[in-house]
């Protein structure tokens, strides 16, 4: 016994034989009639019963952006049955969107549609056809010198009103976090005895789920948000730490939902600096440039810390600024000249200095002044033990060492020059 689309088993047969169990068959069969009433229904009432239905799959914030997209492309298609839907209606969508919107969000629009024919089979029609707009390519945002992180900083304190933007940005410019990430920190997160932050929901994928270490700036900034926190009344260690306002004039702080933004007030800040390009999520951009800047940074430790997955992801972060870039190209024309390396013992010539470790080099010089020292203490020795020379006029040895009769200082005394003593062994030495 086939079905009637092209000489399947059906399921019936597949229950009966050894191929599926009967709770697989109960899973084809319930697919099968929702693929059947997804692709029957209008758009308008398929795509809020998909989007139902896949809520408990995605994030909040997915949920969000899934909802906007499903709204616009309601009132474009209405209530067109989904397997009517051809590329003459992507087409036309994408021309009419593109007014109004940019090529990236057109394409993420587009995707959820996507993603519903998918799940009424109706897209393999399309797919075929279907090119996404094109996508101007763009950096990760805009960075910093250093004065201008200095003036950006000092401006954001000077007002108390701007007091929490200015410590969310701080703790961003410290732990390359993006203030989606941060607003959706708990405060079971924060572990104050170790000086770390846990960054895990607001994360994009699973590489950007990491621990990041807090400095000093930061640990200041997180130390001023809890204290924030506790004095809102936030008690549970599940609660966010930066709560969303209350909905009434004086309705409680609701600790289970994040805050919304901090857009307001770093505007201001911004303006106020005199910088009109730079937005709240390039604090992140500036943190993960600075990161990369610092040759002592391994490339394995940013990517960690950023949480990036690949070489491209940090390239599109990576913004240098222009002096940063000149004194690495200025640096060509003025290579490090290396000092001349001091003669060494005729016993140690055929040894490199390149080669010798710089502990042993270290010890090696150690000893060396202390041959020296031991040798000026013999050449003492000998001076001293030496009989007085005959008695022989006074002759001045110096201009500033002559007699009072001849202009000098009669209480200066007459040095001469040390003889070295014989039979000594002497090589040119490294000072002490």
């Amino acid at each position: 016994m086939t079905d009637t689309f092209g000489g399947a088993p059906s399921l019936k047969e597949k229950t009966h034989s050894s191929q599926l169990d009967p709770l697989q068959c109960e899973r084809e069969l319930a697919a099968a009639m929702e693929e059947l009433v997804l692709s029957s229904l209008p758009f308008s009432r398929a795509a809020f019963l998909w989007l139902d239905q896949h809520q408990r799959y995605i994030k909040p914030n997915t949920l969000t952006n899934y909802r906007a997209s499903v709204k616009l492309l309601t009132a474009f298609l209405g209530d067109t049955i989904v397997k009517e839907i051809h590329i003459g209606h992507v087409r036309t969508y994408q021309a009419e969107r593109s007014k109004k919107a940019g090529a990236h969000l057109v394409n993420s629009e587009l995707s959820v549609l996507q993603m519903i024919l998918k799940e009424a089979r109706c897209w393999k029609k399309i797919a075929d056809l279907y090119r996404p707009l094109r996508v101007p390519k763009r950096r990760g945002g805009h960075s910093l010198s250093a004065d201008e992180e200095r003036i950006l900083r000092e401006v954001a304190f000077s007002k108390p009103k701007w007091r929490l933007a200015a410590h969310c940005m701080i703790v961003m410019l410290s732990t390359t976090m993006g203030f989606g990430e941060l607003r959706h920190v708990r405060r079971r997160d924060v572990d104050m005895r170790r000086k770390c932050v846990l960054v895990r929901e607001g994360a994009k994928n699973n590489y950007r789920d990491r621990t990041i270490p807090l400095n000093a700036a930061g640990y200041d900034s997180m130390c001023w948000l809890i204290d924030r926190w506790e004095d809102l009344g936030g008690t549970r260690e599940e609660e966010f730490l930066l709560p969303h306002r209350p909905r009434t004039r004086k309705g409680p702080w609701l600790f289970d939902e994040p805050m919304l933004a901090i857009t307001t007030a770093f505007n201001r800040i911004r303006k106020e600096s005199g910088l009109p390009h730079f937005r709240v999520y390039d604090c992140r951009v500036q943190a993960i440039t600075k990161l990369l800047s610092n040759p002592a940074v391994s490339p394995q430790v940013s990517k960690e810390i950023a949480g990036h997955i690949s070489q491209a992801m940090q390239d599109h972060y990576s913004i240098q600024q222009h002096d940063t870039k000149m004194a690495a190209l200025e640096a060509l024309e003025r290579p490090k000249v290396r000092p001349e390396s001091e003669p060494t013992p005729p016993a140690q010539q055929t040894a490199s200095a390149e080669l010798i470790q710089p502990g042993i080099q270290a010890e090696i010089d150690r000893l060396r002044a202390e041959i020296a020292r031991l040798a000026d203490r013999q050449s003492d020795l000998a001076l001293r033990e030496q009989p007085p020379a005959p008695s022989a006029p006074e002759k001045p040895t110096h201009p500033r060492h002559s007699r009072k009769s001849d202009g000098g200082d009669p209480t200066e005394v007459i040095f001469h020059l040390r003889r070295p003593a014989k039979n000594l062994i002497s090589f040119p030495t490294r000072p002490a």
